[in-house]
């Protein structure tokens, strides 16, 4: 459930070619007069930098943009920043050093961020309470207050997603609106929703930066759309190629993971029962390492007892089997029947077991 407060400052994962316009953004800063400005945004899957020095409190970056693509201003040292998404033209920002006071003029798209972030502030503020009442409960041991939470955060999420469809309604030609979807439901899956929210969208925003992203997305993650057969091949923890479809005549579960995923780690004590319990029916689980530190990967596999086949190329979020199968979070499974065909995706917890139960079901 903490992915719920990861709010990720989305930037594009991947290159999408759109013809690029010139900008200047021109800022001051009202109780700073020196120190270094930083402007940042994702180009071809990286983060890239650009810095100037202020000079009495004033500064102006010159480029060129996407219209409507997401950057980020921070001044060196300090933590906090602003998100914009930039325009063509002339944008200025004012604002204190730790823009906890910031306005901007001349970018069209702000309004409908502001907007969202305001919807986003409000379940930020709203999960922070929720999780120190689960901590309490968990502390305490008190399993009827933890239920209590589990339906707060359920009613939680609701509300959000009501929030976001009262804002992809409000806001269907912003490339804003494309860049909320990705970041709430492609992020975290749910196809579901995005099924129901495409149609809403409007071409300005189907063709932004962020909603040919969203293409691509939805593109790649149809190969593991219900109904869909995905292979591949990696090696395991021996250097051995291992290949999805030689588990077919098998229930199996594609697990992906890592070492340094605090979730994954948590959810493995479930997987491992379920793998217990229903193993010798014929379930099976393949695990898919984000790792990049092969003794990391090895010393987490045999701390929590996962007893199952292992794969992965250690080139964490760089690895081909990311891009091709759209990877963007972890933990993230899909569970295929016998005949290699998805069933259902990111099982966790009790509805892991439910649907095992359901399957094997005597």
């Amino acid at each position: 459930m903490k992915r719920l407060l990861a709010f990720v400052l989305l930037c594009s994962s991947a290159a999408y070619a759109q013809e690029k316009a010139a900008f200047t953004l021109n800022g001051n800063i009202r109780d700073r007069s020196e120190g270094k400005v930083y402007l940042g945004h994702s180009e071809d899957g990286k983060q890239v930098l650009d810095s100037v020095m202020l000079k009495e409190g004033k500064f102006s970056f010159r480029g060129k943009t996407s219209s409507g693509e997401f950057y980020f201003l921070r001044i060196d040292g300090l933590r906090n920043g602003f998100g914009f998404f930039a325009n063509k033209g002339t944008m200025n920002v004012t604002a204190d050093s730790t823009f906890s006071e910031v306005s901007i003029t001349g970018a069209e798209h702000q309004p409908a961020y502001d907007e969202w972030k305001n919807i986003w502030g409000a379940t930020h503020t709203r999960a922070g309470s929720l999780y120190q009442k689960l901590d309490a409960a968990e502390k305490a041991k008190d399993t009827i207050a933890r239920a209590a939470v589990r339906k707060g955060f359920d009613e939680l999420g609701r509300d959000l997603d009501s929030g976001v469809f009262r804002f992809v309604r409000k806001y269907p030609a912003s490339p804003v609106t494309p860049w909320v979807i990705i970041d709430r439901y492609i992020n975290y899956p749910a196809p579901a929703k995005v099924a129901q929210l495409m149609p809403l969208l409007k071409p300005a925003a189907l063709n932004s930066v962020y909603g040919r992203e969203l293409k691509t997305t939805l593109d790649i993650a149809a190969k593991t759309d219900i109904g869909a057969k995905p292979d591949f091949a990696l090696a395991d923890t021996s250097g051995n190629i291992v290949k999805l479809s030689s588990y077919k005549g098998k229930y199996v579960l594609v697990d992906f993971w890592a070492s340094w995923c605090g979730p994954c780690r948590k959810e493995n004590p479930n997987v491992v029962a379920a793998y217990n319990k229903y193993h010798a029916k014929g379930f099976e689980v393949l695990g898919v390492t984000l790792d990049t530190k092969r003794d990391a990967w090895i010393a987490a596999i045999e701390k929590d007892g996962l007893t199952w086949a292992h794969v992965g190329d250690l080139k964490g979020w760089k690895s081909d089997i990311v891009e091709e199968y759209g990877i963007r979070a972890v933990p993230t499974n899909f569970l295929l029947d016998p005949g290699g065909k998805v069933i259902a995706k990111d099982l966790r917890e009790e509805a892991l077991q439910e649907k095992l139960a359901e399957l094997f079901a005597e």
